[in-house]
């Protein structure tokens, strides 16, 4: 990591992409990409990095409002999905992909959903076999998940080779299968990444430098001071010296950065009177809820923990901190119960009678596509290279079953938003058959620089054709 000293100008060699601003007690502030990090003819010839993000939400939908009616490229978004409007020339519906691995071996629906969900590869259960429901007690997937091995790939060139966030993804009672999707290591040897649920930790994570200790962190806190406080006059040299794009690139991400803080200084409650009135209220101290019918403790506002998260994520890839961000919403048998839509009772309950609880599954599925358009359309803000972050990227959104209520599988409704650089042709709805995401994950370790004929259980091989 570089830190910028008072000589700083402007450099007759380029920044290097990782260079922090450090301030007093050991505080640094990440810098997005720009100009001056990079000669133009040599940013040419590299080209944008692609980013690959994976969105996750649970238990299913309801096919008949989620499918687009249409052709592949003459289509229209069904109600579920009509959130996406803005997005539809960015989106590869895709349908009719099928998660074998998950049949494999089978003691537990959710779990073995789950711990094939990115990884396409068998669940294995551990020692402690398995408990209630067939559920699995101390388990894991026998191989990586397409994120934890892209990262791999790529991961090298950030700060962080890979993100995991979550939202009330580990405050849980169920067991521990369904709060794990990402697995990082060789086939046969995988070990589960698990995902961060505070926002806070993941924003010193991103922005504050490992040798600031508690007590100089909290001691800003104490003073109202920023991060931007701490490295204020390195950045305003930096500021002066690089190009009118630069500047304006720093202006906005300084300003994204103090609005992070200030609504992150609410959450958890402690943090007196914020400047921002229109702060997220919320709190990650437990609160008594119950879960799968049982009483149990949940933590923080559903909603307002989830903008917090999608916010970070992308500051975090506009700052080039990573490449690689998965985001889960809740667990598989995801407990919520979403009070705001009026539903009747957890999703995961009503998902075991889809028609009797129709119309407030389709409006908590709808609900996530309301979320992932806020994503993409946070994502289409931040300039990169010559389009957006969007452009940039390949964003897959996913979610462990087809049916709710028959546990299935197959036939799963996923989609792409964003180009991956051109690699992703976009603005279609596809059929697949006989396509096993599998295939979907050796085509994408390909696009991201690593070519594979396959991915995951090699009983399932190939590749899926089509998606450029």
């Amino acid at each position: 990591m570089t830190t910028l000293k008072s000589t700083l100008c402007v450099p007759s060699k380029p920044l290097p992409r990782r260079t922090l601003l450090r301030g007093l007690g050991g505080v640094a502030l990440a810098l997005p990409f720009l100009e001056a990090m990079q000669p133009r003819a040599a940013h040419a010839a590299e080209g944008t990095p692609k980013r690959f993000v994976v969105f996750f939400s649970a238990n299913g939908t309801i096919k008949d409002q989620w499918q687009p009616s249409g052709t592949e490229t003459d289509f229209q978004l069904s109600p579920i999905l009509s959130p996406l409007a803005a997005h539809q020339q960015d989106l590869l519906i895709m349908r009719g992909l099928n998660n074998e691995a998950s049949y494999i071996y089978e003691p537990n629906a959710h779990d073995a959903s789950m711990a094939t969900l990115l990884t396409a590869s068998r669940l294995v259960v551990g020692p402690s076999g398995t408990g209630r429901a067939g559920h699995v007690l101390d388990g894991t997937s026998a191989g990586p998940s397409i994120d934890q091995e892209i990262a791999r790939v790529i991961g090298g060139a950030t700060k962080l080779p890979s993100l995991e966030l979550g939202v009330q993804s580990t405050t849980t009672i169920l067991e521990p299968m369904v709060v794990r999707m990402c697995y990082r290591g060789t086939q046969g040897n995988a070990k589960s990444v698990p995902p961060e649920d505070d926002p806070k930790k993941v924003f010193n994570r991103l922005f504050m430098d490992s040798g600031a200790s508690a007590a100089e962190l909290e001691a800003l806190k104490s003073q109202r001071k920023s991060v931007l406080d701490a490295v204020l006059r390195d950045f305003q040299r930096l500021e002066a010296k690089v190009g009118a794009a630069d500047r304006q690139k720093l202006d906005r991400h300084a300003t994204t950065v103090r609005e992070l803080e200030l609504s992150l200084e609410k959450l958890g409650g402690g943090a007196g009177d914020c400047a921002v009135p229109t702060a997220p209220e919320v709190n990650l101290n437990p609160v008594d809820c119950t879960q799968d019918g049982r009483p149990a403790k949940c933590a923080g506002d559903f909603l307002a923990l989830g903008k917090a998260q999608m916010d970070l994520l992308t500051v975090a890839l506009a700052c080039d901190a990573t490449r690689v961000v998965t985001l889960q919403w809740s667990t598989a048998e995801s407990t919520v119960f979403h009070k705001s839509l009026q539903a009747k009772g957890e999703h995961h309950l009503m998902s075991h009678d889809a028609r009797g609880n129709r119309e407030n599954l389709i409006a908590i599925n709808t609900w996530y596509a309301q979320r992932f358009d806020y994503l993409l359309s946070a994502l289409k803000t931040q300039t990169d290279g010559e389009g957006s972050l969007l452009d940039s990227s390949v964003v897959l959104w996913v979610n462990e079953l087809s049916d709710g209520d028959t546990h299935n599988r197959r036939d799963l409704g996923w989609i792409i938003a964003g180009k991956g650089n051109g690699a992703i042709r976009t603005g279609r709805s596809v059929q697949y058959r006989d396509t096993t995401t599998n295939q979907l994950f050796a085509s994408l370790m390909t696009m991201f620089g690593a070519p594979t004929e396959g991915f995951g259980d090699s009983r399932f091989k190939g590749t899926l054709s089509g998606l450029g």
